[in-house]
């Protein structure tokens, strides 16, 4: 059986979409389940009081008791409150519901777009999942892939803050914009030299945060590349010796 992964973002009118818009530099991180949402509000211009009461408009807005605010860093505010869900219009959760798709949390808002990744289980699903959600928001697909059944586990089921959060904003906008300018390419459009001078940085400098990214990034993914090379449960295949007899 195949499933498939889906990547897009959506446009229309809600609390959550109208703040990322009026504050472009914010993104918000949304998990949730029938009890409780979960808000992480992170910009560099939080210290900000009208960021502050933008974040306070958007939760009335919405409609729904806060539970707790817990003590965040001076660039992430975090709201635990009632779930909202089926107040925003239109309901997008019970939408990818309905249409036996799978939200993979979380759904995030940034720019007046708030972005979801879903998996689906067959064409018909997707079909009428986007057919639904065209009456009432603009939509694009950014992201479509299959995947077999015996990837899942190790396919949806990544945690990118596990991966990237020990970057630096340096290092993260280093990669970027190496991926940006082809530096990954093969062969590359770029030299680190011709990118370090369009950032106005030097080339060591340049080079400094990219390896680094480099290393963090692949020093996270050991224990996923691990997952995907690890030999199932059973018992062990013993290997010939040197002269070609088995062990014993």
């Amino acid at each position: 059986m195949t499933y498939y992964e889906l990547i897009f973002k959506l446009h229309h009118d809600c609390p959550y979409n109208d703040f990322s818009k009026r504050f472009p530099s914010a993104v918000v991180s949304h998990w949730w389940n029938w009890s409780r949402d979960v808000l992480e509000i992170a910009s560099r211009e939080l210290p900000n009081v009208k960021v502050k009461e933008g974040i306070r408009e958007m939760i009335k807005g919405i409609g729904s008791k806060i539970i707790q605010t817990p003590r965040s860093t001076s660039s992430t505010h975090v709201v635990i409150q009632h779930c909202a869900c089926d107040k925003l219009p239109p309901p997008t959760l019970p939408t990818i519901e309905k249409r036996n798709c799978l939200n993979l949390q979380p759904m995030v808002y940034t720019g007046g777009w708030e972005w979801y990744r879903v998996a689906a289980f067959s064409d018909r699903d997707i079909k009428t999942l986007f057919k639904d959600f065209e009456k009432d928001c603009i939509v694009e697909v950014t992201s479509r892939r299959s995947i077999s059944e015996e990837s899942v586990h190790n396919s949806l089921l990544v945690s990118t803050g596990s991966l990237l959060g020990g970057l630096t904003s340096k290092q993260t906008r280093a990669v970027m914009t190496a991926l940006d300018n082809g530096y990954y390419n093969l062969p590359r459009d770029a030299s680190a030299e011709e990118i370090a001078r369009r950032l106005g940085i030097p080339r060591t400098s340049f080079v400094d945060h990219l390896r680094k990214a480099e290393n963090k990034v692949m020093q996270a993914m050991g224990s996923y590349l691990r997952l995907q090379l690890a030999e199932p449960i059973g018992p062990r295949r013993r290997e010939p010796t040197l002269d070609g007899s088995r062990p014993k």
